[in-house]
């Protein structure tokens, strides 16, 4: 259902979908917040909710899904910090938030996701030190924060498997 211009309000009907494996709902005009009932859908791997009008704060219930493999947030106007819940995400490998209003430090809810290739957390309000747990993850290739207000040193900073990795417009030296 992405970029078809859909312009109302994601019906919360759809957590009653439980066999749905795969929801894209992206690049279209969806606005108000995301109803807390997507936390229902057990099966799910794939979410798909960028380019739209989402606001307010991400769903904890999302880290109720347990096979979810992907999770893209970004271009919204999502505003707060990311779920503690979302260190339950266990198999996630992409996740994009990026865009957004999210504030605060990344919490250590995080550092659970040993499947995480691609995080996307650029664009935001983010603040703090980078954590250096992320420079932990083991499957981590492409870390992308760029456009933050992150503070600190990263000469401290090392991970052996990243392939891309952009820091630029936040306050590091």
């Amino acid at each position: 259902l992405s970029s078809n211009n859909f312009s109302c309000q994601i019906p919360s009907s759809l957590g009653n979908l439980t066999q749905l494996t795969s929801l894209d709902l992206s690049s279209n005009n969806f606005s108000g917040q995301i109803p807390s009932s997507l936390g229902n859908l057990p099966h799910l791997t794939s979410l798909y909710l960028s380019g739209n009008n989402f606001s307010g704060q991400i769903p904890s219930s999302l880290g109720n899904l347990p096979h979810l493999t992907s999770l893209y947030l970004s271009y919204n106007n999502f505003m707060g910090q990311v779920p503690d819940s979302f260190g339950s995400l266990v198999n996630l490998s992409y996740l994009s938030l990026s865009n957004n209003q999210l504030v605060g430090p990344i919490h250590s809810q995080l550092n659970t996701l040993s499947n995480l290739q691609y995080l996307f957390l650029y664009g935001n309000l983010f603040n703090g030190t980078i954590p250096s747990f992320l420079f932990a993850l083991p499957s981590l290739q492409y870390l992308d924060l760029h456009n933050n207000n992150f503070i600190g040193n990263i000469s401290e900073l090392q991970h052996d498997s990243l392939k891309f990795l952009d820091l630029s417009n936040n306050h590091l030296h």
